[in-house]
């Protein structure tokens, strides 16, 4: 049965604000798995990573599930410390409802490839003097997702303008402030600092990102064109080259293709992408975006079905650095 977070830890002072209680009362939207609430706590709470840790950083919260997979499934499926980190909130405007429906997804298809109940614990985690959102996979802890909660709604009428993410990356002086519970403003050297932080803290032996090669300038980028990817996936990815540029340690980085592996023949086998498919399948049925009605949700439509039997490196090579100083 399908529990709650608790409102008075997450949620509450933002909901208050939106207007939005009643709605969380009556248990709509803001349905969440059942899960325990901690102080905030250092990274690293749930113990040793022996056989290495994975640390991802994508813009939204499916980039993971239709750009970086099969590999992340492998990656829990060997034993190892699995962190993925979504910048932005996802939320296209929709505000604080449609954030926790992501959340949620995301949650229950990180469970499947775990193969472990989906059953979270939610802290707030201390980094470089903020306090983010982290959800730990409560049958292995080795599993969790660290959300900094950016609003992203297009700045503009939608393609071809700017979104909060992209314009903090490329128009000095910008700030932006995140969602609550923990309500953290970040300008873009901020950003890049606590993304430092994280990999120094989490001692990752890969740094997984998005495509920062795209060179096409960000209010010029149009949906489905040749070549054009979306703009939080390059500004996540090009604020990750700085991170890493101040973070060095000996650890691989592997950058991965984004929109356009839809123009590149499928790659996958056949039980991979039907693996593939079915785990951002428990994801999209909790994405109205995806499911208006979850119950009649049984294929994976758009360019997700190309995606979904793709998996491309920048470089088609599986690690493009061995050591970054």
């Amino acid at each position: 049965m399908t529990g709650y977070f608790p409102i008075s830890v997450l949620f509450l002072p933002a909901l208050r604000r939106a207007g939005l209680l009643a709605l969380c009362l009556l248990a709509l939207p803001c349905a969440m798995v059942p899960a325990t609430s901690r102080a905030a706590a250092s990274p690293g709470h749930s113990g040793h990573c022996p056989d290495g840790t994975v640390l991802s950083v994508v813009a939204h919260t499916d980039d993971d599930l239709l750009f970086m997979n099969p590999d992340l499934d492998d990656s829990i499926r060997k034993g190892l410390c699995v962190r993925t980190v979504y910048v932005t909130a996802g939320d296209r405007g929709e505000g604080l409802p449609y954030l926790q429906q992501r959340e949620r997804g995301i949650m229950a298809a990180y469970a499947d490839m775990a193969r472990t109940p989906d059953l979270w614990d939610t802290d707030g985690m201390r980094v470089d003097g903020r306090t983010l959102v982290r959800h730990t996979l409560r049958g292995d802890p080795r599993v969790q997702l660290i959300m900094l909660r950016i609003p992203d709604p297009w700045l503009g009428p939608g393609w071809g303008s700017l979104t909060p993410i992209s314009r903090l990356e490329s128009v000095p002086d910008t700030e932006v402030k995140s969602y609550g519970p923990h309500h953290e403003s970040y300008t873009r050297s901020e950003l890049v600092g606590l993304l430092a932080s994280l990999i120094q803290s989490e001692h990752p032996q890969e740094v997984r990102t998005m495509d920062s090669t795209v060179q096409v300038a960000y209010q010029a980028l149009c949906w489905r064109c040749k070549g054009h990817d979306h703009p939080d996936h390059i500004a996540s990815a090009r604020l990750m080259n700085d991170a890493m540029a101040a973070a060095p340690g000996l650890y691989a980085r592997v950058a991965y293709l984004d929109y356009p592996t839809q123009e590149r023949a499928a790659n996958l086998s056949d039980a991979e992408a039907e693996r593939k498919t079915a785990i951002f399948m428990r994801y999209m049925k909790h994405d109205p975006h995806y499911c208006p009605d979850a119950a009649r949700c049984s294929e994976v439509r758009g360019p997700e079905a190309k995606w979904v039997w793709r998996q491309y490196t920048v470089s088609n090579s599986r690690v493009t650095a061995t050591a970054v100083r």
